[in-house]
């Protein structure tokens, strides 16, 4: 067990929705029927979060030394203490928003050090017709990829907006939402995908031979040992495919220098 018995389970919904709408309030609509559940929703719009300027800093010296003084932090602080984390978007155009792209790209810095191994994920986003699962997908590829443990997806069609509707989507959402909260409660961990074991061991082979040049990927790096973070149960094919692409990765770019 994640918890002690009888704890509250802390969840924070970061919705990339530039208002209120349906993937809002499918996520605020859960609140009632979890009682048990401390629900935060932040939503990006509402806050203060810049543009990534692309000069990678945070990748190659450190988050700390992003030029942009905004509440990226503050949501890294809030994603530390929660249990569980919520990753919400609708669709717009086949893909997530420009809101919720943005705060992927302010968290890049994740995919070179990946951490948040403890907490579970759950993906969800909204549609008119057809997207929802081009958009779970890709953010359960990348929030995998940031270290997390996606135990959910949500999908939700929103065609007609009539109460039938509504509470057809209700009712998925609540069931989904409840596994979610049982796989924290059970500390449920998922065997890490190949990319996740190519990423790590490629960041981390590669760190030795750049690290005047990113002296944070080295610093993270230098004492793991393993193939993940300490303790991942992995499959022998994937540790032997995923050292031998990372060393691909490593010897491509001897070949560039």
């Amino acid at each position: 067990m994640s918890q002690i018995e009888n704890q509250r389970t802390k969840i924070l919904a970061i919705v990339g929705s530039p208002r209120k709408g349906k993937t809002y309030q499918a996520i605020k609509s859960l609140e009632e029927n979890s009682p048990e559940v401390d629900l935060n929703i932040m939503l990006i719009n509402e806050l203060d979060i810049g543009l990534c300027k692309g000069c990678y800093l945070c990748n190659s010296r450190g988050e700390e030394y992003c030029p942009l003084k905004d509440d990226r932090d503050t949501i890294l602080a809030e994603m530390e203490k929660a249990d569980g984390i919520i990753f919400a978007s609708p669709v717009y155009v086949n893909h997530i928003t420009g809101t919720m792209k943005n705060f992927i790209d302010r968290l890049g810095f994740l995919a070179h050090r990946p951490n948040f191994f403890d907490k579970q994920a759950m993906v969800m986003a909204t549609c008119k017709s057809f997207g929802a699962d081009v958009v779970t997908g890709y953010l359960e590829d990348i929030v995998n990829v940031f270290g997390l443990n996606v135990t959910a997806k949500l999908g939700l069609k929103i065609t007609t907006g009539s109460e039938k509707e509504d509470q057809q989507n209700h009712m998925k959402a609540v069931k989904v939402f409840d596994e979610f909260i049982e796989s924290i409660r059970k500390g449920t961990r998922v065997e890490p995908s190949i990319n996740q074991l190519v990423m790590f061991n490629s960041f981390k082979m590669v760190s030795e031979q750049v690290k005047d040049e990113f002296p944070a990927d080295y610093s993270y790096y230098k004492d793991k040992k393993g193939y993940y973070y300490e303790g991942a149960k992995i499959n022998g094919i994937k540790k032997m495919l995923a050292k031998r692409i990372a060393k691909k990765s490593l010897d491509d770019l001897a070949h560039i220098s």
